[in-house]
């Protein structure tokens, strides 16, 4: 009998000495779990001083209170976004119950839509206001420029490198050209625009003495001011002087330029064409 209890005991003892009933993680024994193993094989543990341990601690916890108030603020911030959004359409709903309406007329008259133009005899442009039709002679083309198309500003009714004017009746049949010879066009226009007030005149600004051609860049001040009928007959110069802008008086039916300011002076050149009269005078005050 004592030879079995002895062998139950040898059997109980052996189990206790088993590595995983023996002590665990950070405790002294641990390593008798390799003591059969050889000495410079048994692995290193590196051990850290309480000190150590608790810093290592306080830095993970700042990170991740930092973390946690940076998340915070982002929050807030986008919360603080949103809502002013929200008040700001409440708003402006309350105040403007209705959206708007765009004026298209008013579009229109400061961004008119460009005529586009194939540059043929075939398709003459009408001259506003009237019965007649006119064409634009670029450089030293003969009324036609193949395989080219033009965007004709409703504010200036020549393209770039106009030499001449073709005039045509409403038949469309040729009246003729307005310069004998090709000179440089830089801008037309019937004037005044409103459809009501007669008679209407064309204005130019022009020069008969450089012809505009392609490749060669026209002298802008040797540009004056011309007018003439709506066919294209009567051109008359109007001044020598260099034009720096005009513009129509619908009160007096008369087209005012402004030349110049005199620094010395302090004083100020005009001109005024007189529709109904035909008359030109230089002043330098405006009534």
């Amino acid at each position: 009998m004592s030879s079995i209890q002895d062998m139950n005991n040898r059997m109980k003892q052996n189990r206790n000495l088993r590595p995983s009933k023996r002590a665990k993680f950070k405790e002294n024994n641990r390593r008798t779990i390799y003591t059969e193993s050889n000495p410079e094989d048994r692995p290193a543990f590196k051990e850290f001083s309480a000190f150590q341990v608790k810093m290592t601690i306080d830095k993970f916890r700042q990170e991740i209170k930092a973390k946690k108030r940076l998340e915070l603020i982002v929050l807030i911030v986008f919360l603080g976004v949103a809502g002013s959004f929200i008040s700001y359409q409440i708003i402006s709903k309350k105040d403007n119950p209705r959206k708007p309406e765009i004026n298209k007329s008013t579009i229109d008259y400061y961004f008119p839509t460009p005529i586009v133009w194939s540059g043929k005899l075939s398709e003459p442009l009408r001259v506003p206001h009237s019965d007649y039709f006119y064409i634009p002679i670029v450089g030293n083309l003969d009324y036609i420029d193949l395989g080219r198309t033009y965007l004709i500003s409703p504010n200036n009714m020549v393209v770039d490198y106009t030499s001449n004017i073709l005039f045509l009746d409403k038949n469309c049949d040729i009246l003729g050209k307005l310069l004998p010879e090709n000179g440089s066009i830089r801008y037309m226009m019937v004037i005044p625009s409103n459809e009501e007030f007669k008679p209407k005149k064309i204005i130019y600004s022009l020069t008969q003495d450089e012809p505009n051609v392609f490749g060669k860049l026209y002298n802008i001040k040797k540009h004056h001011i011309y007018i003439s009928d709506l066919d294209g007959n009567n051109l008359t110069k109007i001044t020598d002087r260099e034009v720096r802008s005009f513009q129509w008086d619908d009160e007096r039916k008369e087209i005012v330029f402004y030349f110049s300011y005199d620094k010395k002076m302090n004083d100020s050149i005009y001109g005024v064409f007189n529709m109904e009269s035909n008359k030109f005078r230089l002043t330098n005050r405006l009534e």
